[in-house]
Formats: structure tokens, C-alpha cells, sequence
């Protein structure tokens, strides 16, 4: 189940996104800031009460203000505050239950912007380490990694028994998409890989079962049934967005984005926060 869903919300994400494909990276992420944005204020809108929050806001002034104005009346100030304390735990309630709606779906759409603008393809001459889990004991089996095009060797296996995990170092060379292969006892398994440049759904990890731990690792599909491996994995190297000369990671932009625009638009859609 978890595999389809990640499947069709990457096929979704690549569509959506298939107008900034030759752009720069932050205009991809500033249109999904405004999609985040309007989805906010309309669930927002439908499951909150602008008056009740914007009654609540006034409260916590009120009694805040009533600390500073009465500092001689202990009794007003030990009340005022107890009452500002309630107020504000009042707030937090208000929005929680339109916060237990977004977050969710907001998680979902940070593991699809983080696969494509929180790592980059690997740059030829970059050093790429391979690891290959197993499922059960390594034992003797015969474990090799083909030199997928575009690659070559750089170190001999390294096992790590204790791990269940095989080891190899290769270096990236050409440019474009290939697979690495894996033999276990004459089965194959495979995982993608990227090098270059361009603006691609990555993964870190492939998986040998569909789990929780797949929409993390959304971008492949699974291992082959019966696999004797856990899991396959490589690290590409982190991205950094640019966009005037600000260099940062890409969650900076996307937050502050969507805080601008939600604040921006929050008075036309009716809401409060």
C-alpha cells in the first residue's frame, strides 16, 4: 500500500513540477510555498473559528497588560497571569485540530521536495560508497557488485558481519541514469543511480518491503520478492539552493515562503491565527 501511494505521488510531484524542470530550483520551491500556503488558509477557513482565536489573542494581551499596569496589586497580578497561562493554552487547543489536518499531508510533501531540492546527483569523480544489507546472516555467500556504466571500482567489498552489510567504494564518471547491480548467490538486485546535473526525484535507499520507512524513500520501487537483501543504499551529496546570492538548504526558503504568503493572504481568506 505504502509503495502506490509513494508511486503516485512522485508520478504527481514530476507532473506538477514539470514546468520548473529547466528553471532554477527556488522557483519550484516558491510555487510549492503558494500551493502550501492556500491549502493552509482554505482547511483553516472550513475547521476553525477566526472569532474564537482572535478572542482568545485579545485575552492574553488583556491580562498581560494587566501585569504591567497593576504591578502594586499582587492579587491582580497572580490572577492575571494565571488567567493569561489559560488563555494561551486556550490558543494552542484552538489550533491543533487544523494542525493534526496539515502536518500529515505536509509531511508527504517534504519527503517529495526533500528527495528533489535536499540532495543532488552525484558529479563525475565523486566518490560513491554502496552499502548492501541483508536480511539474515551473510554467511558464505557470494556477494558482487557489477561496475554499472558511468562508474568504476575504488575499493575491494568491505563485510561487516555484525551489520549484515557489504560495502564497495565506486567513482562516478560520466554523466546520466544507471543501476547498480548487486549478485547474492546468482540473484540480482539493483539501484538507481544518478550523475550529473538536473533536477531529479533521488533516493537514498532501496527497500526490500513495503514499510513506514518507505515513504522516507519514496522514489524507487521495491526490491524483487524473496531478495536476500534488506535494503540497498548510497548518499548523494546535500543541495544547497541558491537565489540572489543567498546560499542555504531548501527548507529555509519553503517555511519562509509559506509564512509570507499565509500571512499575506490570511485577511482575504477570513482567518485568523
Amino acid at each position: 500500500m505504502a509503495q502506490k501511494l509513494n508511486y503516485l505521488l512522485t508520478r504527481g510531484c514530476d507532473l506538477l513540477l514539470l514546468p520548473f524542470a529547466k528553471l532554477p530550483p527556488f522557483w519550484g520551491i516558491l510555487f510549492l510555498s503558494l500551493l502550501t500556503s492556500l491549502f493552509v488558509l482554505v482547511v483553516y477557513r472550513a475547521i476553525s473559528s477566526p472569532r474564537r482565536v482572535r478572542d482568545t489573542k485579545n485575552q492574553i494581551k488583556a491580562n498581560i497588560l494587566a501585569i504591567r499596569l497593576y504591578r502594586d496589586f499582587w492579587r491582580t497580578i497572580v490572577s492575571s497571569f494565571f488567567k493569561s497561562m489559560f488563555y494561551t493554552g486556550k490558543y494552542f487547543v484552538l489550533n491543533l485540530f487544523p494542525l493534526l489536518v496539515v502536518l500529515p499531508l505536509m509531511f508527504l510533501l517534504f519527503v517529495q521536495m526533500d528527495i528533489r531540492y535536499g540532495m543532488r546527483p552525484f558529479h563525475p569523480g565523486e566518490s560513491i560508497a554502496v552499502k548492501a544489507r541483508f536480511a539474515g546472516e551473510i554467511g558464505q555467500k557470494e556477494t558482487v557488485i557489477a561496475a554499472a556504466p558511468g562508474t568504476t571500482a575504488a575499493m575491494n567489498p568491505v563485510v561487516i558481519d555484525a551489520l549484515r552489510e557489504v560495502d564497495w567504494k565506486l567513482k562516478a564518471g560520466g554523466s546520466g541514469r544507471t543501476d547498480i547491480i548487486i549478485t547474492v548467490d546468482g540473484a540480482t538486485a539493483s539501484k538507481s543511480l544518478v550523475i550529473g546535473n538536473g533536477l531529479r526525484a533521488l533516493s537514498n535507499k532501496k527497500l526490500a518491503a513495503s514499510s513506514l520507512e518507505h515513504f522516507i524513500y519514496p522514489a524507487e520501487k521495491l526490491l524483487a520478492p524473496r531478495s536476500p537483501l534488506k535494503s540497498i543504499s548510497i548518499q548523494y551529496p546535500a543541495r544547497a539552493i541558491s537565489f540572489l546570492g543567498f546560499e542555504t538548504h531548501w527548507l529555509v526558503y519553503y517555511l519562509v515562503l509559506t509564512m509570507i504568503i499565509a500571512l499575506a493572504l490570511k485577511n482575504r481568506f477570513g482567518v485568523e491565527f
